[in-house]
């Protein structure tokens, strides 16, 4: 038995043998070519990020005063309301500067009461002054007195009418020092005020930085000592997004995330910022979006790590075919060598892309044709720029502006919000070569442009190719490749 075992494997292993190094007997039947269809569907494209959880609003109170913290009344998961008392500083020093002012206050009105009474004696004064002036000028026409007594007359009442101004002076003086009194009084009772640390807004304590008998210092910048949450039935994520995905997320895409708290559960959000500021940390350029999401229950807490899908395009019943297909390079000696140029729309036409735009956004020909008019115009006066030999972006920039001007002329706002759209939809197509397989076994090339992507399948934009169409995949190996 065991000799028979024997003689079985050494006639397996000659058979191997001779299969892998004897070339001239292969199996007469060809390895099959892998081919995909072309087919109808839908493909959501995304771009993954991943981001924090944060409070839509967060607000940190700080101290404008320093002391020491004699009253706690707010702890960490605290909710509040707008005006609840926090926590308070001790009082004692600025109710003593409050009475110190109320004080000053009150000499500064007594002070004007005296200078009131300062005017009216001034007053009385320049009445008897002019009197006597008066008297001694009746007696001079009489030859009665002197001229010098008349000239002391005048004098005394001169000086008395400038003692009234000094007195009303006063009087003004010590009024503007009750201004003062009475902005130190506000000032300090501000400060009293102040001791008391309330929150400026309804939500719940997500953090607490003092305690009880603590000493907080305000100098140049205010202490922090409690972040408050508002509402946390609405959440926030700001995800970094690679500066390679950034142009295909806009503002209002839809998003899903997953946190690692809910690892089975996908929650959904909507993208409301996209930052212009880049992030850069070791030679990587990211950009900030930021995700509003409703958060039932709570459950989601600030800091929580999210793992984020943005939508960036969706394509409903659209031509796609497999991504092995796109990927697929053909060898140069399997082209069909009268293939020539290909067959498909690699290079559609510019203008008839814009009619077709125009026609999609409902312009009537009559418009379409004065607006066509004027882009051949437009463009004729770009001829000798195409002529000078400038670069690409140049011309692709001045060729913008151009159709921009000729639609702001012709379209309201509402056309030219669509028309953008349109245009953005397709500039982000791309040129790109299939390949299907003719009867003689070789490779047919047909061009086509491709739109948007996802996983498994990428939308055929623009060419001939129809559904049920089938285009290779993938050639089997060689057995040198094997």
């Amino acid at each position: 038995m065991k000799r028979t075992v024997i003689k079985l494997g050494l006639v397996l292993a000659v058979a191997v043998a001779v299969w892998w190094f004897w070339p001239g007997e292969e199996s007469s039947e060809a390895p099959q070519i892998e081919v995909t269809a072309v087919e109808r569907g839908d493909i959501t494209r995304i771009v993954s990020a991943v981001g924090s959880v944060r409070a839509l609003n967060t607000v940190e109170v700080g101290s404008q005063l320093s002391g020491q913290i004699d009253q706690l009344l707010a702890d960490f998961n605290t909710p509040v309301q707008a005006g609840d008392l926090l926590a308070r500083i001790d009082p004692q020093t600025f109710e003593r500067r409050v009475q110190e002012a109320e004080a000053n206050l009150a000499v500064a009105r007594a002070n004007v009461s005296i200078q009131d009474a300062g005017i009216r004696k001034a007053e009385v004064a320049l009445g008897n002054a002019e009197r006597e002036y008066r008297r001694q000028q009746s007696l001079v026409e009489r030859g009665l007195i002197s001229a010098s007594d008349l000239d002391q007359a005048e004098a005394t009442f001169l000086s008395a009418q400038a003692d009234l101004d000094i007195a009303r002076a006063q009087k003004t003086n010590a009024e503007a020092t009750v201004l003062q009194r009475e902005a130190a009084l506000d000032s300090a009772r501000i400060d009293l005020e102040r001791t008391e640390i309330r929150s400026p807004i309804d939500g719940v304590v997500i953090e607490r930085a003092v305690d009880l008998g603590q000493t907080v210092a305000a100098s140049l910048q205010a202490p922090l000592l409690f972040s408050i949450a508002q509402d946390l039935s609405e959440i926030q994520i700001e995800a970094s997004v690679d500066e390679a995905d950034i142009g295909s997320v806009r503002e209002g895409a839809e998003a899903s995330f997953t946190v690692d708290a809910f690892p089975d559960r996908e929650f959904a959000g909507q993208v409301t910022q996209v930052r212009l500021a880049p992030l850069e940390e070791q030679n990587v350029v990211t950009y900030t979006v930021v995700i509003n999401a409703s958060n039932p229950g709570q459950r989601l807490l600030p800091g929580m790590t999210a793992s984020i899908d943005i939508v960036t395009g969706v394509r409903e019943n659209v031509l796609r075919v497999a991504n092995a297909a796109v990927r697929f390079r053909a060898p140069e000696e399997l082209i069909a060598a009268d293939a020539g140029p290909g067959e498909g729309a690699a290079r559609p036409d510019p203008g008839a892309q814009l009619a077709e735009s125009l026609r999609e956004m409902g312009v009537d020909e009559a418009r379409l044709e004065t607006i066509q008019n004027e882009m051949r115009e437009a463009f004729g006066q770009l001829r000798g720029l195409f002529m000078s030999g400038a670069d690409r972006e140049t011309i692709r920039a001045r060729i913008g502006e151009a159709t921009r001007e000729v639609m702001l002329r012709h379209l309201n706002d509402e056309e030219m919000a669509a028309f953008e759209a349109l245009q953005r939809e397709r500039e982000s197509t791309r040129p790109a070569t299939l390949y299907s397989l003719r009867e003689d076994g070789l490779l047919q090339p047909r061009r086509v442009r491709l739109g948007i992507a996802d996983d498994r399948y990428t939308e055929l934009a623009a060419g001939d190719l129809s559904e049920g169409d089938e285009v290779v995949t993938r050639l089997p190996r060689t057995r040198d490749e094997s």
